[in-house]
């Protein structure tokens, strides 16, 4: 006569667990992942030879997303006494959300992403923000395809949504 062995029953719970773990894991990466494409984000953004230590005053800016991509076309390529060039850009369709009512009311809609410390610093109380740094970032023309990364910010003393600084610009020429 054959003796059978009793079934090992397994308790519930950590199958349980080990389901709302896996479950909990996958909806927060699609929440990433769907969160990265509206406000394209890069998946590595980094910033090269920390740039963002050299920001004049910073703590007027509030950090939305500690880094976007976005592109669009050049507007307007401005001067700044602070040492930086203002980029105000018209971005592209999948973009339009980024802009707020203060870009709308200053510049027909533009996003504004700023070059730092790319130019003569005019401004006294700047001076130090840029010492010891050397820009690499290019600087674009009027009515160009650029695609800018960067932290998107809101500047609390103008109200307007920025790229502040830029960590990387790319000019297409199509």
């Amino acid at each position: 006569m054959e003796v059978r062995k009793p079934l090992v029953r397994l308790k519930p719970w950590p199958i349980i667990a080990l389901i709302l773990i896996v479950a909990v894991s996958v909806g927060t990466a699609v929440y990433y992942a769907r969160q990265a494409s509206i406000i394209g984000t890069p998946s590595l953004c980094r910033d090269p030879n920390n740039i963002s230590s050299h920001v004049y005053n910073p703590g007027r800016l509030q950090t939305i997303k500690d880094c976007v991509t976005v592109s669009g076309i050049v507007d307007s390529v401005l001067v700044e006494n602070d040492g930086d060039y203002h980029v105000w850009f018209h971005v592209d369709r999948q973009y339009a959300s980024l802009p707020n009512s203060a870009n709308n009311d200053y510049l027909q809609g533009d996003l504004l992403a700023e070059i730092i410390c790319a130019t003569t610093v005019n401004q006294q109380d700047a001076v130090l923000a840029c010492e010891n740094y050397s820009n690499q970032i290019p600087t674009p023309s009027k009515n160009q395809n650029i695609t800018v990364t960067g932290p998107y910010v809101l500047d609390n003393v103008h109200g307007w949504m920025e790229v502040h600084p830029v960590y990387s610009l790319n000019i297409s020429w199509d």
